[in-house]
């Protein structure tokens, strides 16, 4: 709405609220709560601005959004009984029936976030898949989860959804292996405190790895063998990027096709995301270095050739 027009609607509920103050034959009760429920009406937007000016986090002004309005709620109710009770009996229940059905998706989102996040499903930097979604998540709220695609999108879902979706979780917790020490070591008495020490670490020390699955197919005239070979000189090239090496199982063959299953883990599922594309490609490269280059000297000549042609022109 346009600023004249508040300013206008400001003035008559000014004139209003004099009007009712020294004019109508009414109680002084009825008058106060009119009053009130016009000032809170007018102040109302200028609180909202200044608690977005004042706080940065979207959360913080919601908060004091939503308490400003339950107020205003009160004292309207509020006026509403004391003029007449059965008007007001009769008209809070459809009222509370209209929030609900208004309010209900915001409800049911906060109380699957609430779920969500007393549940421990997932966390706050895990690699999963809800909703036809792959991603990263980024955020978790009351209101929605935020998942960070491999092409960099970040996609809102409302908690609702995910909460009564599956979903695949490619990050998991494992124990960190620690070596034991000598037995000769262990059977001196001075460590075993240390032994003691390092069974504690054992028990609570965990580590997260994410294990990314990719189902690609590749034609079925290739060698196993050298496919083997071929894919191993990529995972090795790969390895020092995720710090886990990568690795492959034969899933379904067809006629002409196999499909394999590219499993990329790493312990942090930020570089499966960055790194995806390009390891993918490589193997794409590795695998059909003829066909992709296939006509690449016949077309690098007649680029040679035209690059002449043009500097005779221009001479």
């Amino acid at each position: 709405m346009k600023k004249k027009y508040y300013f206008l609607i400001y003035f008559i509920l000014i004139i209003t609220a004099l009007w009712v103050i020294y004019l109508p034959p009414w109680e002084q009760s009825v008058k106060n709560l009119i009053v009130i429920n016009i000032i809170i009406y007018i102040i109302r937007k200028p609180l909202n601005s200044f608690s977005a000016y004042l706080f940065k986090k979207r959360s913080y002004r919601t908060v004091v959004s939503i308490s400003i309005t339950i107020i205003w709620s009160i004292f309207l109710f509020w006026l509403l009984y004391v003029i007449e009770d059965t008007l007001f009996f009769a008209i809070v229940p459809f009222l509370i029936v209209a929030v609900s059905l208004n309010f209900k998706n915001i409800i049911n989102n906060v109380a699957s976030g609430a779920l969500l996040l007393s549940s421990g499903k997932f966390e706050i930097g895990d690699l999963i898949e809800t909703n036809g979604i792959q991603g990263i998540v980024s955020e978790i709220n009351l209101n929605y989860t935020k998942i960070r695609e491999f092409d960099g999108v970040e996609i809102k879902i409302p908690n609702s959804n995910v909460y009564g979706s599956t979903i695949v979780k490619f990050t998991h917790d494992k124990f960190k292996i620690f070596e034991p020490l000598k037995k000769e070591e262990f059977h001196k008495s001075k460590y075993y405190k240390e032994y003691i020490n390092m069974i504690n670490k054992i028990l609570s020390a965990k580590i997260k790895t994410t294990t990314y699955i990719k189902e690609v197919e590749i034609l079925g005239s290739l060698d196993p063998i050298k496919l083997d070979e071929l894919l191993l000189n990529v995972f090795n090239a790969y390895e020092p990027i995720f710090g886990i090496k990568p690795d492959y199982a034969v899933d379904t063959t067809r006629f002409g096709r196999v499909r394999v299953a590219l499993y990329v883990k790493s312990e942090n599922p930020v570089i499966i995301l960055n790194y995806l594309d390009s390891f993918l490609r490589d193997i794409l490269f590795a695998l059909y270095p003829d066909r992709i280059y296939k006509g690449w000297d016949k077309y690098q000549e007649s680029l040679a050739d035209l690059k002449l042609e043009d500097e005779g022109d221009e001479k």
